[in-house]
Order: C-alpha cells, then structure tokens, then sequence
C-alpha cells in the first residue's frame, strides 16, 4: 500500500526542523544581546561617574579661585592704606617743615632758648619792615622784650618791660607749646603768622593771632582748640 502521506509529513518535518533551527539560533544570539547591553549598561555608568567627578573637581577649583580672590584683596586694600597713610604722614611732615622755617617760629624757638622755662605772651613779625621778630617772654617774675634779627637769631636788644596781674594771669594759664598753637592756627586760616598775643576770650584765655591774610585766629591756651575766628 503506498504511503499518501508521505509528502505531507515530510513537508511538516522540514518545517518543524526549520522552526526549530531558528528557535536554537535566536537563544543562541539572545545571551551575546544580553552581554553587550549590560557592557553598553555599565560604560554608560562609568562615563556618568566621571562625569559628576569632573563636575565636583571644577566645584572644588572654582571654590579655590574664589579663596584665592578673597585673600588677595585685603592685601591689595592694605596696600593702597599704606600707600594713602604715607602721602599723609609726607604732607604733614612738609607742613611742619614748611612751618619751623618761618623767621617767627624760629625765633620764638631763640627767645626760649634764652628763658627756657618762660611763656611766649606777645610777638610781631617786623621782617620786612626791621629785619627782626619781637618777642615778649614771661619768666615767672616779669615780661623780657625781645628783639630776634631774622637773619642770624641773635637777640640784638633787651628790655624788662614788666608785667600786670592780669597779663601774668593769663601766662600762667598756658598749657601748650606756642608752636603748636600757631600750627593750628595757619590750618584754620591758611595763612602765615603776622602777630599775636595772649588775651581773654569769653572767659577763656587764648593766643589771638593774626595771619597775612587778616584773619585772626583765638586758640585755646589750655586744650589747643580753635575758639573762633574773625577776617
């Protein structure tokens, strides 16, 4: 007897073979997939691990520079106040300078070098007029008039002139040294001493000076201060 269904079964033999061919192919590609996704999975982690620590090493940098700023700026502060203190002081120090050279304060410095524990009551610039200073000194018993040649400092004349209670009142009240009451008063007027005197202002004893530009100037004897001034 022939077999009628010889083809038919061999056709779904092959079939069957051919399914089962592919299906052992696939399971065989299905692991290799698997590896190289994890491999992909695992790079893909790596690369976002360097990427956040390339991330905090430019935090860290960028926080070093910002110390490294603020250190440095008090530096550059503390060097421009130093440089703005020493213009200072050097302006002061001119200003004094450009003072002591004055004929007037030179010789106030004479006649106290001739009475040494004595006060400056009154004085007068006579440079351009004589060629000397006069100069009255209080030397606890009487007034000495002076006159200092602006030249060589020589005192060239002196005279007792004597002294009232009122006037060795106000001797007597000064506290500070002439020079720099006379300091004060060329800041406060912007002049150069002409003359000056001490004298009772408001109950208070001061040096009235008057500067080359007709401005007086009242300082305290006591504390230095400026009182007032007229021009």
């Amino acid at each position: 007897m022939s077999d009628s269904h010889g083809p038919i079964f061999r056709s779904t033999t092959s079939i069957l073979s051919i399914s089962a061919a592919a299906a052992l192919a696939l399971a065989a590609c299905a692991p290799d997939d698997a590896v190289e996704d994890e491999d992909a999975t695992q790079e893909d982690t790596a690369q976002d691990d360097q990427t956040q620590d390339d991330q905090q090493d430019d935090s860290v940098e960028a926080e070093d520079t910002s110390d490294d700023a603020d250190t440095d700026a008090p530096e550059v502060d503390g060097a421009a106040d130093d440089d703005a203190t020493a213009e200072e002081d050097t302006t002061e120090d001119d200003a004094a300078e450009a003072s002591g050279d004055h004929p007037v304060y030179q010789a106030l410095e004479a006649a106290l070098a001739e009475y040494p524990d004595g006060v400056i009551t009154e004085f007068e610039d006579n440079t351009n007029d004589g060629g000397y200073v006069e100069v009255f000194v209080y030397d606890g018993s009487t007034e000495w008039e002076l006159e200092v040649d602006s030249e060589t400092l020589e005192i060239i004349d002196t005279e007792d002139d004597g002294i009232d209670s009122d006037d060795e009142q106000e001797a007597q009240a000064v506290e500070i040294d002439i020079a720099e009451a006379l300091q004060t008063a060329e800041e406060e007027s912007g002049a150069e001493p002409k003359d000056g005197e001490l004298n009772t202002e408001g109950g208070t004893v001061v040096w009235e000076f008057e500067m080359t530009n007709d401005v007086e100037v009242y300082v305290d004897v006591a504390t230095g201060e400026v009182v007032k001034t007229d021009s």
